[in-house]
């Protein structure tokens, strides 16, 4: 039986919350924080979480057809075996945010400055990381159907871990990579592009 998120919300703010069922379909709310909290088999489609705090926050076995964390802060937060079909979540900040297992189809993080981000055995569709400034990210053993890479600012972003099918950035973007020798091969073409060499 789903908890009725309203419930939650009178205070203004969720803390200290260890939940299964919480239906958040439909929310929309500026400014709101969410703290030291556990959600399972929460529905996520629809809300619209815009300029809010998350901090020390997991949500496992949880679904939506898209969700958004617009201009939003995420600390210590964890994505767990979640369905997910978009995730918008640009021009915000992630700190030692972990998705582990489960599949996106379309994870959004343009204009974002991130801090530490693992996509551990996740499928992720399509990550969109232009304009990001990331500052470490890795994958371990995850599934990428297209990285987006344009304008983007990367420090140590390590693709070693990652089956990346797909690969779009300038020259700016690409600075900061690490590539597996394979990658590197199986890229050569993209790669080539990018920078504009023509190989004939």
């Amino acid at each position: 039986m789903s908890i009725d998120v309203q419930d939650l919300l009178e205070d203004g703010y969720i803390e200290g919350v260890d939940e299964k069922g919480v239906s958040f379909g439909g929310v929309e709310r500026h400014g709101l924080r969410i703290l030291d909290s556990q959600f399972r088999d929460a529905d996520l489609s629809g809300a619209r979480l815009i300029g809010c705090r998350l901090a020390d926050v997991d949500f496992s076995s949880s679904r939506a057809t898209d969700v958004s964390f617009a201009k939003s802060t995420l600390q210590d937060v964890t994505v767990a075996e979640c369905r997910i079909g978009a995730i918008q979540a640009f021009a915000g900040t992630w700190t030692r945010v972990r998705i582990v297992g489960g599949k996106i189809d379309y994870l959004n993080l343009r204009g974002t400055t991130i801090n530490r981000l693992e996509i551990d055995r996740a499928v992720v569709g399509e990550l969109d990381l232009s304009e990001a400034k990331v500052e470490v990210l890795n994958f371990v053993d995850a599934t990428v159907g297209k990285l987006i890479l344009t304008n983007s600012k990367t420090k140590r972003v390590d693709l070693r871990g990652a089956r990346l099918q797909g690969l779009e950035s300038n020259p700016e973007g690409m600075r900061g990579i690490k590539l597996g020798y394979d990658q590197a091969t199986e890229l050569a073409p993209v790669l080539a592009d990018i920078l504009g060499i023509t190989v004939a």
